[in-house]
């Protein structure tokens, strides 16, 4: 057919329209790709995705014995990131909702702003993150959180310290480590599709954190847990305003437990400080023991050679030196063993000022210690310059100078150690990410204090201050401890004076006497009425060891006495037996005929696991916990009610289960009912209360 003139133009005009339209779609379509790529790709992500941090998991802490005394707890918290005013309007909304307030208190309460983060509420309760996750609300966004728990409760507190609602340490070791312990932080997106429905309402990382460092602390919680029960009952047995305490390996420097009681502290569950470390006290007559190391050092005095100790009054010129009984002649183990002011006055003038000074210098006393924790006091040793008989005697005394009670403990330890002293430390080791603990180094000699002969000679005098002198109610028929007591006026600094009717009373020495292995420090500030440091502290510091020495023998050397005594402990009580393997009803009669309380999860089953272990000692009335194996892949949930808490800390850990306890005591509510199946995503809340 042919086109007319007329038709052929108009098909070449329809043709020009098409091709240039075509080459204004593409010309336009390259513009986008190529010109405009990274506008409209921030566009585009700004409408689809929101980028938030996600935080590390925070690393675990361990005692040296392998228990977790330090983990995390997952729960849920909710903000707000609108990118429209829609979405601000409709995330207002659901809130009020969900937490059943008004949306003008949700508006006045929570700003919401487009493209910006607000938080709404931290740790939501699980059955609310999970009608968020239902309801999927524009705007509205879960993030997994952790928060710190501790499975002791307040006991080691004061070292551990706290973290804030960040999971940031505030406090004691969590601050001091909080950047090994935090990790690094990740990145997540926040997804939507391309009509801005939300299909992700939790966070999808697009940089994975990095998990804190897990550590192993040379505390042992065991050790722990005895030496703030009996600070405790030290404290409220003789009135005392508040009491410290502090126990060291004497070979290595590794602290096995320290702590403070103050019943005034208003919130033990948020320490701002272990007063162990950070405060100080004038030591008095405890301070003799190293005068008596200065004046032996120097070796112009042999132990059994007499001085007069003038019927208990010595003028120094305008002022009198007195001690606490009239004594004449007394030879220098008799002086440290009754404690003689007189005495030893007398051997540190013959010895002079600046040699006791220097001596005591290099005892560390009026420096830090360096243990890397947080508000440790040097202590204040200020050198007379120049030196008359009162300020040498002074001196010898244990006044005018402040010490922490970890400075005098590790004092101590020298003595024992035969004369080294080592720097203290509180880190044994770092978890790698197979589980392996690397050790945080080797020990720290400070500083040589003595010869070997020194620290010998004075290892053979502190007995008699327990077996003859100040300490005699210290003497125990279970382990043999060394030490000195101590009774100091308490320092009136507004009126540079003495009070003349309060005291600080204190213990110190190491334990076994003929085999040192633990040195420590008993502190009592202001017992009344009675004050003398070896009827108050020098009980506790004997109990302390006692308990110790019968917990773990093998690290005290085994003994005769130790052992013998722990033959007649265990004869008073039974031998845990051996439940594993057995149906639950044979379990139950066996715990039943020594006089134990079985608790289990279940009516029926094999026993796969049991606490206590079989072979330890047990009394009767002791509940013991047994898991079953009934062909379940997870196990239940017991009842924990009336528990203590080492019990349910030891099955929660054996079940996997993360978990949270409050308070102190026995267990009087859980938040996992008795027979839930348990899972590792379970979380378990304990309250607990003496009984």
């Amino acid at each position: 057919m042919t086109r007319t003139r007329q038709e052929r133009r108009r098909l070449i005009a329809v043709y020009t329209v098409v091709f240039l339209s075509f080459a204004v779609f593409t010309g336009r379509l390259l513009y986008l790709q190529v010109s405009c790529f990274e506008r409209y790709s921030e566009v585009v992500r700004k409408q689809s995705t929101g980028r938030v941090t996600i935080p590390a998991p925070r690393g675990v802490v361990y005692d040296r014995n392998g228990d977790v005394v330090a983990h995390n707890v997952i729960r849920y918290s909710l903000y707000a990131y609108p990118q429209s005013k829609e979405e601000i309007e409709g995330a207002t909304e659901y809130v009020g909702r969900l937490f059943k307030i008004p949306s003008a208190t949700v508006k006045k309460k929570f700003p919401f702003q487009v493209n910006k983060t607000t938080w709404i509420a931290r740790q939501i309760p699980d059955s609310l993150a999970d009608l968020v996750e239902i309801d999927n609300p524009e705007g509205l966004y879960l993030r997994k959180d952790q928060y710190r728990s501790y499975p002791y409760g307040t006991i080691g507190k004061q070292v551990l310290g706290f973290t804030d609602i960040d999971n940031k340490g505030q406090s004691g070791f969590e601050l001091a480590y909080d950047s090994l312990l935090s990790g690094v932080e990740g990145f997540a997106d926040i997804r939507r599709d391309g009509l801005r429905n939300t299909y992700r309402v939790k966070e999808s990382a697009l940089v994975s954190p990095t998990s804190g460092k897990s550590v192993v602390l040379t505390l042992d919680w065991r050790f722990q847990e005895i030496v703030e029960q009996e600070l405790q009952h030290a404290v409220d047995t003789n009135n005392a305003r508040w009491g410290m305490a502090a126990f060291l390996d004497c070979r290595t420097g590794e602290i096995l437990a320290i702590s403070h009681f103050d019943p005034s502290e208003k919130n033990p569950d948020k320490p701002t400080k272990l007063r162990a470390i950070s405060d100080q006290i004038e030591p008095g007559s405890v301070f003799k023991a190293f005068t008596a190391a200065s004046v032996l050092e120097n070796g112009n005095v042999n132990i059994n050679s007499q001085t007069y100790c003038e019927n208990g009054a010595w003028k120094l010129g305008r002022r009198t030196l007195h001690d606490d009984k009239k004594h004449g002649w007394l030879t220098f183990r008799e002086i440290i063993e009754l404690s003689s002011n007189i005495g030893i006055a007398k051997h540190c003038i013959a010895l002079g000022g600046d040699e006791l000074f220097e001596s005591l210098k290099n005892f560390g006393f009026g420096k830090k210690l360096k243990i890397s924790f947080p508000g440790e006091a040097g202590g204040r040793l200020i050198s007379s310059g120049r030196w008359s008989d009162y300020t040498i005697s002074a001196l010898a005394m244990g006044h005018g100078i402040a010490a922490t009670p970890l400075q005098l403990a590790a004092g101590f330890a020298a003595i024992a150690n035969g004369g080294e002293l080592i720097r203290p430390r509180l880190v044994l080791g770092y978890v790698d990410e197979n589980g392996l603990v690397t050790p945080s180094g080797e020990r720290e000699v400070i500083a040589r204090v003595m010869k070997e002969s020194t620290s010998s000679l004075l290892r053979d005098i502190l007995p008699g201050v327990v077996e003859r002198g100040t300490a005699e109610a210290v003497q125990s028929k279970i382990v043999s401890i060394a030490g000195k007591t101590g009774t100091a006026e308490v320092p009136d600094l507004a009126n540079k004076r003495y009070f003349k009717n309060k005291f600080v009373a204190t213990f110190a020495g190491y334990f076994p006497a003929d085999n040192p292995r633990v040195a420590g420090i008993i502190v009592l500030e202001e017992p009344e009425p009675i004050h003398y440091g070896g009827l108050t502290s020098g009980p506790a510091f004997r109990r302390i060891a006692e308990r110790m020495v019968l917990l773990e023998p093998d690290r005290f050397g085994g003994t005769q006495q130790i052992l013998a005594e722990r033959s007649k402990t265990v004869t008073r009580s039974h031998t845990m037996p051996d439940l594993m393997g057995r149906q639950l009803v044979g379990a139950d009669a066996i715990a039943h005929s020594h006089g134990l309380i079985l608790r289990s999860a279940g009516e029926r089953g094999t026993v796969s696991w049991q606490y206590p272990s079989a072979g330890t000692p047990v009394y009767p009335g002791t509940p013991v916990v047994v898991s079953l194996s009934d062909g379940s892949p997870t196990p239940a949930m017991l009842d924990m009610t009336g528990l203590p808490i080492r019990s349910v800390s030891a099955f929660l850990q054996f079940a996997g289960v993360s978990f949270a306890i409050s308070g102190t005591g026995s267990v009087v509510s859980q938040s996992v009912a008795p027979g839930e199946l348990l899972t590792s995503d379970t979380v378990c809340r304990l309250e607990c209360s003496p009984l």
